[in-house]
């Protein structure tokens, strides 16, 4: 009987340890950021899409990047960062 609490003690813990469950934003969640973040720049966007292959995900920080098709029909990519600890916008640049 011991044994068996023992190993729901440890599988419990082993989950509850676990980095991804410790997230608090999700990689949807920190996307949706950063669109409401672009959207509200002056002057406003036409569209902002994300583009899903750039995506990256580290320990620390999701990074985005976005196509912006501005008033002026002109496309410009932006790098979207989001801190994960903080849960907010680091930072939104130009990308080349």
């Amino acid at each position: 009987m011991t044994r068996l609490s023992s190993l729901i003690i440890l599988s419990a813990t082993a989950i509850a340890l676990a980095s991804p469950a410790l997230a608090k934003v999700s990689v949807q969640g920190a996307e949706k950021m950063c669109k409401d973040a672009i959207s509200k720049q002056e002057p406003a966007p036409k569209s902002v899409k994300v583009d899903k292959e750039s995506t990256k995900a580290t320990g620390a920080s999701f990074t985005y990047l976005f196509k912006v098709k501005g008033a002026d029909d002109a496309t410009v990519k932006l790098s979207c960062t989001v801190d994960r600890s903080t849960e907010t916008v680091s930072g939104i640049a130009p990308t080349n």
